[in-house]
Protein backbone atom coordinates (compact mmCIF):
# COMPACT_ATOMS: atom_id res chain seq x y z
CA UNK A 1 0.00 0.00 0.00
CA UNK A 2 2.88 2.84 0.76
CA UNK A 3 4.92 1.56 -2.53
CA UNK A 4 1.69 2.37 -4.09
CA UNK A 5 1.10 5.72 -2.68
CA UNK A 6 4.86 6.65 -3.25
CA UNK A 7 4.27 6.14 -6.73
CA UNK A 8 0.88 7.91 -6.54
CA UNK A 9 2.66 10.84 -5.09
CA UNK A 10 4.88 11.18 -8.62
CA UNK A 11 2.58 10.60 -10.88
CA UNK A 12 0.23 13.38 -8.75
CA UNK A 13 3.05 15.69 -8.96
CA UNK A 14 3.63 16.06 -12.78
CA UNK A 15 0.02 15.88 -12.77
CA UNK A 16 -0.79 19.33 -10.18
CA UNK A 17 2.33 20.93 -11.44
CA UNK A 18 1.28 21.43 -14.88
CA UNK A 19 -2.57 22.25 -13.88
CA UNK A 20 -0.93 24.63 -11.72
CA UNK A 21 1.13 26.33 -14.01
CA UNK A 22 -2.09 26.77 -16.66
CA UNK A 23 -4.30 27.67 -13.82
CA UNK A 24 -1.98 30.45 -11.82
CA UNK A 25 0.71 33.43 -12.22
CA UNK A 26 4.02 31.44 -12.03
CA UNK A 27 6.63 32.41 -10.31
CA UNK A 28 9.37 34.55 -11.90
CA UNK A 29 11.14 30.87 -12.31
CA UNK A 30 8.05 30.07 -14.50
CA UNK A 31 7.82 26.64 -12.61
CA UNK A 32 6.02 25.94 -8.75
CA UNK A 33 8.46 26.07 -5.90
CA UNK A 34 8.71 22.78 -4.10
CA UNK A 35 6.65 23.82 -0.89
CA UNK A 36 3.65 24.65 -3.07
CA UNK A 37 4.01 21.38 -5.88
CA UNK A 38 3.90 19.34 -1.50
CA UNK A 39 0.83 21.29 -0.94
CA UNK A 40 -1.23 20.74 -4.08
CA UNK A 41 -0.35 16.97 -3.89
CA UNK A 42 -0.66 16.59 -0.70
CA UNK A 43 -4.13 17.97 -0.41
CA UNK A 44 -5.00 15.87 -3.46
CA UNK A 45 -3.58 12.79 -1.75
CA UNK A 46 -5.47 13.86 1.37
CA UNK A 47 -8.82 14.22 -0.81
CA UNK A 48 -8.26 10.65 -2.19
CA UNK A 49 -7.65 8.98 1.42
CA UNK A 50 -10.57 10.86 2.86
CA UNK A 51 -13.48 9.51 0.25
CA UNK A 52 -11.40 5.63 1.04
CA UNK A 53 -12.73 6.36 4.43
CA UNK A 54 -16.36 6.99 3.02
CA UNK A 55 -15.62 4.02 0.92
CA UNK A 56 -14.57 1.87 3.71
CA UNK A 57 -17.53 3.19 6.11
CA UNK A 58 -20.22 1.77 3.75
CA UNK A 59 -19.12 -1.16 2.38
CA UNK A 60 -17.65 -2.60 5.95
CA UNK A 61 -20.06 -1.01 7.28
CA UNK A 62 -18.23 0.53 9.74
CA UNK A 63 -19.68 1.83 13.48
CA UNK A 64 -19.59 5.51 13.39
CA UNK A 65 -19.91 7.49 16.75
CA UNK A 66 -20.48 10.98 15.59
CA UNK A 67 -20.36 12.84 12.24
CA UNK A 68 -18.77 10.58 9.03
CA UNK A 69 -17.00 13.70 8.04
CA UNK A 70 -14.79 13.96 11.08
CA UNK A 71 -14.16 9.91 10.81
CA UNK A 72 -13.36 10.68 6.78
CA UNK A 73 -11.24 13.54 7.65
CA UNK A 74 -9.55 11.18 10.57
CA UNK A 75 -8.87 8.42 8.39
CA UNK A 76 -7.69 10.79 5.31
CA UNK A 77 -5.18 12.23 8.08
CA UNK A 78 -3.98 8.99 9.29
CA UNK A 79 -3.86 7.35 5.90
CA UNK A 80 -0.80 10.10 5.14
CA UNK A 81 0.50 9.16 8.19
CA UNK A 82 1.25 5.98 7.31
CA UNK A 83 3.56 7.36 4.67
CA UNK A 84 6.23 8.12 7.88
CA UNK A 85 8.33 5.14 6.90
CA UNK A 86 8.80 6.35 3.47
CA UNK A 87 9.92 9.79 3.95
CA UNK A 88 11.64 12.35 6.44
CA UNK A 89 9.89 13.68 9.60
CA UNK A 90 10.57 17.31 8.20
CA UNK A 91 8.72 16.46 4.78
CA UNK A 92 6.03 14.57 6.66
CA UNK A 93 4.93 16.93 8.84
CA UNK A 94 5.36 19.92 6.05
CA UNK A 95 2.59 17.92 3.86
CA UNK A 96 0.32 17.04 7.04
CA UNK A 97 0.50 20.75 7.73
CA UNK A 98 -0.22 21.36 4.05
CA UNK A 99 -3.63 19.87 4.32
CA UNK A 100 -4.52 21.30 7.50
CA UNK A 101 -3.28 25.00 5.67
CA UNK A 102 -5.83 24.45 3.10
CA UNK A 103 -8.67 24.36 5.69
CA UNK A 104 -7.00 27.66 6.99
CA UNK A 105 -6.87 29.10 3.28
CA UNK A 106 -10.46 27.84 2.44
CA UNK A 107 -11.61 29.77 6.00
CA UNK A 108 -9.95 33.20 5.61
CA UNK A 109 -10.83 33.26 1.69
CA UNK A 110 -14.56 32.92 3.10
CA UNK A 111 -14.48 35.62 5.34
CA UNK A 112 -12.52 37.79 2.97
CA UNK A 113 -15.30 37.37 0.53
CA UNK A 114 -18.18 37.75 3.10
CA UNK A 115 -19.56 34.01 2.68
CA UNK A 116 -21.55 32.79 5.75
CA UNK A 117 -20.79 29.78 7.06
CA UNK A 118 -22.87 26.43 6.35
CA UNK A 119 -23.68 25.75 10.04
CA UNK A 120 -26.07 23.12 8.94
CA UNK A 121 -23.76 21.18 6.80
CA UNK A 122 -22.52 17.71 7.73
CA UNK A 123 -18.79 18.42 7.17
CA UNK A 124 -17.21 20.79 10.03
CA UNK A 125 -16.52 24.28 9.18
CA UNK A 126 -13.49 25.46 7.58
CA UNK A 127 -11.60 26.68 10.90
CA UNK A 128 -12.94 23.75 12.32
CA UNK A 129 -11.24 21.23 10.41
CA UNK A 130 -8.36 23.35 10.51
CA UNK A 131 -7.92 23.13 13.96
CA UNK A 132 -8.97 19.49 13.98
CA UNK A 133 -5.96 18.21 11.82
CA UNK A 134 -3.76 20.60 13.98
CA UNK A 135 -4.45 19.11 17.26
CA UNK A 136 -4.03 15.39 15.57
CA UNK A 137 -0.46 16.24 14.19
CA UNK A 138 0.71 18.18 17.32
CA UNK A 139 -0.84 15.37 19.41
CA UNK A 140 1.00 12.78 17.21
CA UNK A 141 4.12 13.02 18.71
CA UNK A 142 3.53 16.89 21.56
CA UNK A 143 7.47 15.83 22.95
CA UNK A 144 8.91 16.91 19.15
CA UNK A 145 6.43 19.39 18.07
CA UNK A 146 5.49 22.05 20.10
CA UNK A 147 6.50 24.40 17.04
CA UNK A 148 3.07 22.93 15.35
CA UNK A 149 1.75 25.04 18.04
CA UNK A 150 3.06 28.24 17.18
CA UNK A 151 3.11 27.61 13.23
CA UNK A 152 -1.02 26.97 13.55
CA UNK A 153 -1.77 29.23 16.72
CA UNK A 154 -3.30 26.36 18.24
CA UNK A 155 -4.37 27.39 22.02
CA UNK A 156 -3.06 25.37 24.84
CA UNK A 157 -6.40 24.76 25.77
CA UNK A 158 -7.24 22.31 22.88
CA UNK A 159 -3.31 21.54 22.83
CA UNK A 160 -3.50 19.73 26.37
CA UNK A 161 -5.87 17.00 24.83
CA UNK A 162 -4.31 16.61 21.83
CA UNK A 163 -2.58 13.20 22.03
CA UNK A 164 -5.31 12.04 23.56
CA UNK A 165 -7.63 12.37 20.47
CA UNK A 166 -4.41 11.53 18.17
CA UNK A 167 -4.51 7.93 20.43
CA UNK A 168 -8.19 7.62 19.57
CA UNK A 169 -8.08 7.53 16.01
CA UNK A 170 -4.66 5.30 16.28
CA UNK A 171 -6.71 3.08 18.67
CA UNK A 172 -9.64 2.71 16.16
CA UNK A 173 -7.53 2.21 12.65
CA UNK A 174 -5.89 -0.29 14.44
CA UNK A 175 -8.51 -2.04 15.25
CA UNK A 176 -9.82 -1.36 11.71
CA UNK A 177 -7.24 -3.41 10.50
CA UNK A 178 -6.91 -6.26 12.92
CA UNK A 179 -10.60 -6.80 13.17
CA UNK A 180 -11.23 -6.48 9.29
CA UNK A 181 -8.28 -6.44 6.75
CA UNK A 182 -8.78 -10.39 5.19
CA UNK A 183 -6.31 -13.44 5.26
CA UNK A 184 -3.88 -13.80 2.80
CA UNK A 185 -5.68 -16.88 2.05
CA UNK A 186 -9.38 -15.33 1.72
CA UNK A 187 -9.76 -15.12 -2.01
CA UNK A 188 -12.99 -13.69 -2.10
CA UNK A 189 -14.20 -9.86 -1.99
CA UNK A 190 -14.88 -7.32 -5.26
CA UNK A 191 -12.62 -5.18 -6.97
CA UNK A 192 -12.85 -1.15 -7.31
CA UNK A 193 -12.21 -0.30 -11.28
CA UNK A 194 -11.00 2.81 -12.50
CA UNK A 195 -12.71 5.30 -15.07
CA UNK A 196 -10.63 7.89 -16.69
CA UNK A 197 -12.62 11.23 -17.81
CA UNK A 198 -10.77 13.12 -20.13
CA UNK A 199 -9.98 16.69 -18.34
CA UNK A 200 -12.38 19.24 -20.09
CA UNK A 201 -10.14 22.09 -17.97
CA UNK A 202 -7.43 24.55 -19.94
CA UNK A 203 -4.82 22.40 -18.49
CA UNK A 204 -1.38 22.34 -20.68
CA UNK A 205 -0.61 19.19 -22.57
CA UNK A 206 -3.74 17.43 -20.91
CA UNK A 207 -4.10 14.43 -23.24
CA UNK A 208 -0.53 13.76 -22.60
CA UNK A 209 -0.98 14.32 -19.44
CA UNK A 210 -4.15 11.97 -18.80
CA UNK A 211 -2.05 8.84 -21.14
CA UNK A 212 0.94 9.22 -18.48
CA UNK A 213 -1.35 9.12 -15.82
CA UNK A 214 -3.65 6.11 -17.41
CA UNK A 215 -0.39 4.39 -18.72
CA UNK A 216 0.85 3.99 -15.09
CA UNK A 217 -1.71 2.43 -13.87
CA UNK A 218 -0.88 4.32 -10.34
CA UNK A 219 -4.66 4.53 -8.91
CA UNK A 220 -5.24 1.02 -10.59
CA UNK A 221 -2.39 0.06 -8.10
CA UNK A 222 -4.22 1.98 -4.96
CA UNK A 223 -7.11 0.24 -5.59
CA UNK A 224 -6.27 -3.11 -5.79
CA UNK A 225 -4.21 -2.77 -2.87
CA UNK A 226 -7.52 -1.97 -1.35
CA UNK A 227 -9.21 -4.56 -2.61
CA UNK A 228 -6.60 -6.99 -1.52
CA UNK A 229 -6.44 -5.54 2.10
CA UNK A 230 -10.53 -5.49 2.94
CA UNK A 231 -12.98 -8.14 1.36
CA UNK A 232 -15.48 -5.92 -0.50
CA UNK A 233 -18.93 -6.83 -0.94
CA UNK A 234 -19.34 -5.53 -4.58
CA UNK A 235 -17.88 -4.42 -7.24
CA UNK A 236 -17.27 -0.68 -6.91
CA UNK A 237 -15.53 2.19 -9.03
CA UNK A 238 -13.19 5.13 -8.42
CA UNK A 239 -14.22 7.86 -11.74
CA UNK A 240 -11.68 10.82 -12.48
CA UNK A 241 -13.99 13.40 -13.90
CA UNK A 242 -15.39 16.85 -14.80
CA UNK A 243 -17.33 17.69 -12.51
CA UNK A 244 -18.68 21.55 -12.96
CA UNK A 245 -17.29 22.27 -9.80
CA UNK A 246 -14.07 21.22 -7.33
CA UNK A 247 -15.38 18.52 -5.61
CA UNK A 248 -14.79 14.66 -4.37
CA UNK A 249 -17.63 12.48 -3.02
CA UNK A 250 -18.81 8.67 -2.77
CA UNK A 251 -22.00 7.34 -3.79
CA UNK A 252 -23.24 4.64 -1.38
CA UNK A 253 -25.92 3.87 -3.49
CA UNK A 254 -23.97 3.19 -6.79
CA UNK A 255 -20.40 2.43 -5.19
CA UNK A 256 -18.75 5.34 -7.00
CA UNK A 257 -15.64 7.52 -5.88
CA UNK A 258 -15.77 10.83 -8.12
CA UNK A 259 -12.29 12.94 -7.94
CA UNK A 260 -12.92 15.92 -10.05
CA UNK A 261 -10.55 17.60 -12.33
CA UNK A 262 -11.75 21.15 -10.85
CA UNK A 263 -10.45 20.22 -7.36
CA UNK A 264 -7.61 19.60 -8.75
CA UNK A 265 -7.49 22.85 -10.56
CA UNK A 266 -9.06 24.31 -7.14
CA UNK A 267 -5.82 23.61 -5.03
CA UNK A 268 -3.81 25.18 -7.73
CA UNK A 269 -5.74 28.35 -7.94
CA UNK A 270 -5.01 28.78 -4.29
CA UNK A 271 -1.18 29.50 -4.75
CA UNK A 272 -1.02 33.34 -4.63
CA UNK A 273 -3.36 32.67 -1.29
CA UNK A 274 -0.49 29.79 0.26
CA UNK A 275 2.29 32.16 -0.76
CA UNK A 276 0.96 35.10 1.38
CA UNK A 277 0.28 32.72 3.96
CA UNK A 278 4.10 31.10 4.01
CA UNK A 279 5.67 34.46 3.82
CA UNK A 280 3.69 35.63 6.95
CA UNK A 281 4.68 32.32 8.41
CA UNK A 282 8.61 33.07 7.66
CA UNK A 283 8.20 36.85 8.85
CA UNK A 284 7.09 35.34 12.21
CA UNK A 285 9.49 32.78 12.90
CA UNK A 286 12.14 35.43 11.88
CA UNK A 287 10.94 38.07 14.47
CA UNK A 288 10.74 35.01 17.36
CA UNK A 289 13.58 35.09 19.99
Amino acid sequence: MVRALRWLTTILTALLALTANAATPAPPSGVLEADEVRFITANAEFTLMHEMGHLLIHELHLPVLGREEDAADQLGFYGLLLLQDEESDRTLYSKLLDVADYWRLQWQHNQAQGHDDAVWDSHALDQQRFFNLSCLIYGSDPDRLEWVLDVTGLPIERALYCDQEYAQVRHAVDWLMQTLARNQSDAGGQSINVIYEPPQLNIERGPELLLRVKNSRILEDVTHNASQMFRLPRPLTLGVRNCGAPDAWYDRNTGEMTLCWELVSHYANLMPELRKLREQQRLAAHKSP
